[in-house]
């Protein structure tokens, strides 16, 4: 039974002691959670392992460059806010650039994730049920979290202000999840805004059940709004004003809106092919099955959760009193729209990252006395048990070698054993601080402290990439004159047998770096072969300067 505020029976009647050894358990779960993590990023007692499957490293390699004196969107590209970039240079800043530092990211954003988790479900439902929510949903985002990208902090503060509002709508309240929502959209822009969204409808939502509510809404409504708008102005103003408004417009909204599609089925609708061809395969093949399942609670499971509960709304709230509402339904419509803001591109990380109110409402709908909610919720206890264990013994990385990076040790797992040879062979030809192209990715600039001599960290062959920014590529290669260009299949055919499709833009570039550079070695890569070009000009003067054999 609930009482008016919304909270349980128990939890009304339990003392101030319980509500503290509760949040208590929040925080060692936390800590559990990173300890958890810390087995897939770490090798004992502190070397971080290598993951070249993730984004993470772009705005690694971006907070570099910040480090050394450069400014976003002005010196450099990026599509996103600074949020991600801005918090990875703070962090260098702090700790220096070490190789460890995503590892570092990724532990706190579990531990974060699960102490929230555990905080707003601890207000929702009976205390046994209150953790289960959080351990569902590290256990089933694991794999994604391992790349600590904007995602994951847009989320981290959209659930923030969730848990502000959970208890009372008060304007300081108010105010405060208008900051997260500002915070959230200081890492990604459309989940900011759609967090906004949610809670305003919310307020509407509440305002209907209350004599007075049409006022209480647009007042509740003016202070969020208030609140956002000023958090974005006095956290993107510097950036903005570094590097124009016109500028910083062009990069986080036109380019995502005209470009960002272009570059690949990921970033559309079409990302979820592969998984559809996965389901389809699943009548053939054990593999695809079992694969299938998997994907089952990432691509069906939180949209599904949602429709559950407002059909259960829609069916039991005129027979109960709405007040028991006001929490699940917070949860649930920004919960939504945190959804919705990747929907145009819902592939399976970015569903995850803003799945925690999803499992939240699980935990919730699952708080019956019924013999059958009981024993859904043993097997899901033994799930969360029994999955994290396995998870640990099945796919804890094996390390196989460790290289020593300019700034720290770096361990290599298996399956990643051309990537530590392609490395080494790097440390060997280059030196800290010196200008290295890395035309696909920019871990290589990252890991060996490298600079980038163009202001693009990425090009694709293909309409993603603008004539404006070749050109802008071409000049910082002219300018800075790096000896090595690395072309990878990660992002891009190899020069060697590179076509130019009639919708790309690279052809200038290509016809430079064969005026200016030569083939100097072929490298096994993570996704073929990876071409490294030397420039002519300094390789000619090396060979004058080594001293001739005498006959």
């Amino acid at each position: 039974m609930k009482s008016r505020t919304g909270a349980t029976k128990a939890q009304v009647k339990r003392p101030a002691t319980w509500l503290k050894s509760s949040s208590a358990v929040s925080i060692l779960l936390a800590v559990g959670a990173a300890v958890y993590l810390y087995c897939f990023v770490f090798s004992p007692p502190l070397v971080p392992i290598f993951n070249n499957q993730g984004d993470c490293i772009w705005y690694l390699a971006q907070a570099q460059r910040m480090v050394h004196g450069e400014m976003i969107y002005r010196d450099f590209f990026e599509l996103v806010p600074p949020g991600i970039v801005v918090i990875n240079a703070f962090l260098f800043k702090l700790f220096g650039l070490r190789p460890w530092v995503p590892s570092l990211e990724v532990t706190l954003l579990g531990g974060g994730l699960v102490w929230l988790g555990g905080e707003i479900s601890r207000k929702m439902m009976r205390p046994y049920l209150a953790l289960l929510p959080s351990a569902l949903f590290l256990l089933d985002v694991r794999q994604y979290l391992l790349d600590p990208i904007h995602h994951w902090y847009s989320s981290l503060a959209a659930i923030a202000g969730i848990a502000v509002l959970l208890e009372r709508r008060t304007p300081a309240r108010i105010a405060a999840a208008g900051f997260f929502c500002g915070l959230s959209a200081f890492f990604t822009q459309t989940r900011g805004a759609a967090a906004v969204m949610g809670f305003v409808l919310f307020f509407w939502w509440e305002s209907r059940q209350r004599p007075d509510g049409r006022r209480e809404f647009w007042k509740n409504s003016a202070w969020l709004a208030v609140s956002f708008v000023l958090t974005l102005l006095v956290l993107n103003g510097y950036f903005v004003w570094e590097a124009s408004p016109a500028r910083f417009l062009w990069c986080t909204v036109v380019f995502l809106i005209k470009y960002y599609p272009q570059q690949a089925d990921w970033n559309t609708w079409r990302c979820l092919t592969p998984y559809m061809a996965l389901f389809s395969a699943a009548r053939h093949s054990f593999h695809a099955a079992f694969g299938a399942v998997r994907l089952l609670p990432d691509l069906v499971g939180v949209p599904c959760i949602f429709i559950i509960f407002f059909v259960r709304y829609w069916r039991k709230a005129d027979k109960e009193n709405r007040k028991l509402w006001e929490r699940p339904m917070l949860v649930a419509v920004v919960g939504l729209f945190l959804f919705l803001s990747v929907l145009p591109a819902p592939a399976p990380n970015r569903v995850m990252a803003g799945s925690l109110p999803a499992f939240i409402l699980l935990g919730w709908l699952l708080d019956s006395k019924s013999k059958a909610a009981r024993a859904l919720v043993a097997v899901c206890g033994v799930l969360a048990i029994v999955g994290t264990a396995y998870s640990v013994a099945r796919y804890r990385p094996k390390v196989i070698g460790v290289l020593t990076t300019p700034h720290g040790r770096l361990a290599f797992s298996e399956g990643n054993e051309n990537v530590y040879h392609e490395y080494a062979w790097v440390q060997q030809h280059s030196h800290p601080g010196e200008y290295f192209y890395e035309a696909a990715y920019s871990d290589i600039n990252f890991y060996f402290d490298l600079r980038n001599p163009t202001p693009m960290p990425l090009v694709v062959n293909n309409g993603y990439t603008t004539p404006r920014q070749v050109a802008d590529v071409i000049q910082g290669l002219e300018s800075h004159q790096p000896r090595y260009i690395l072309w990878s299949r990660a992002g891009l055919d190899v020069i060697s047998d590179w076509e130019n499709p009639s919708d790309a833009h690279l052809g200038p570039l290509r016809d430079y770096v064969h005026s200016h550079y030569v083939l100097a070695n072929v490298l096994d890569g993570p996704e073929g072969k990876d071409e490294i070009w030397e420039r002519i000009a300094q390789k000619m003067a090396d060979s004058r300067s080594r001293p001739q054999s005498q006959p």
